[in-house]
């Protein structure tokens, strides 16, 4: 089993995203306004177009700018925080530097994630093996950056199975499906398009859930998923009706 998949594991006590699966340009999609501001946590001299000379730090400031920075060289790592202006980047102490130097080395911040003096709202930070970290201030903003990696991987699966058709035109995520998703992926959740299936022109993607959570780097490393997860049910998708569904099982078992 190892096609396309999204992998989410989710902490709202942190406000974090453990996500595989999820593009940048799902990211950018996703997100209602990108931020103007951000610091570049793993020193991309090239990328930057400006830089703080008190916190020694690239800076790319430019809603667009930022846009472009996130589209571009896709496979190229990209470790970022944002700010409000640069006067809070000045306002920052050797120790406040020190703890971004640790956030962009190490890929988890040592304390809080949201500094009250970069009053930021994001943090995004590629960890290799395809795995990406990321904080919201306002948890609810990843509902919808979920919501474009699954509409997505979904039209992409589609026109490879059915390529002599036109493009599936494919209904928005209820709310209500993407928070029941998130909910459940605080066990670490993986959403197998790979493995899709069709019955009676509905579309069964499976969910599965980690055994041993302990194990994710390695498993998205491998990508074995099968023998590492538990399956808990299927994502369904109505291609007559336009419309999505949930179908969970009350015990795990093999699909």
């Amino acid at each position: 089993m190892k096609g396309n998949f999204i992998f989410i594991n989710t902490n709202p006590i942190s406000n974090m995203i453990l996500s595989s699966g999820i593009t940048a340009a799902d990211y950018v999609n996703g997100l209602d306004e990108l931020p103007d501001n951000i610091i570049l946590l793993n020193s991309d001299e090239d990328a930057a177009n400006g830089f703080n000379s008190h916190s020694r730090f690239n800076l790319i400031t430019g809603a667009g700018e930022i846009r472009r920075y996130l589209l571009r060289n896709p496979s190229k790592q990209k470790k970022f925080i944002d700010f409000n202006d640069e006067d809070s980047v000045n306002g920052l102490s050797p120790f406040e530097i020190a703890e971004l130097l640790y956030l962009g080395h190490m890929g988890t911040p040592m304390g809080r994630p949201f500094s009250s003096k970069l009053l930021n709202h994001y943090i995004y930070l590629n960890l290799g093996n395809g795995a990406t970290r990321t904080y919201y201030r306002r948890f609810s903003d990843v509902n919808h950056v979920l919501e474009i990696a699954l509409k997505r991987n979904l039209r992409e699966i589609h026109n490879t199975l059915r390529v002599f058709l036109r493009p599936l035109a494919i209904k928005d995520v209820d709310n209500s499906i993407l928070i029941k998703l998130i909910t459940r992926a605080n066990d670490g959740l993986f959403i197998v398009f790979g493995a899709l299936r069709e019955k009676n022109r509905v579309y069964h993607i499976p969910l599965r859930v980690l055994k041993d959570p302990d194990q994710v780097s390695i498993i998205l490393k491998t990508k074995e998923i099968e023998i590492n997860t538990d399956y808990v049910g299927d994502l369904t998708y109505d291609l007559q009706h336009s419309k999505w569904d949930l179908q969970w099982h009350s015990q795990a078992t093999d699909v």
